[in-house]
């Protein structure tokens, strides 16, 4: 394994696809499972602009998660 220096934030993480479900290598989804925050490959790349920076993705991917767990089962629009 190869270790890097970094700061607050991850450098690298598990690899998510738009509903936050973690993927293979080769990019397939792993039904029933999803990630987000700092266990993630970051949106911003490899960078990390300073403390804090992860929480709105993390929020946001949460939410897209939960919403894609649930299915149409709490879905409020037609």
């Amino acid at each position: 394994m190869r270790l890097s220096p970094g700061d607050v934030g991850t450098c690298g993480g598990l690899m998510t696809d738009g509903h936050a479900q973690v993927l293979r290598e080769g990019r397939s989804a792993i039904a029933g499972l999803g990630a987000t925050a700092n266990s993630t490959t970051s949106v911003m790349g490899r960078s990390y602009p300073g403390a804090g920076a992860r929480i709105g993705a993390s929020m946001v991917f949460g939410f897209i998660a939960a919403r894609h767990a649930t299915g149409p089962m709490f879905r409020t629009h037609p």
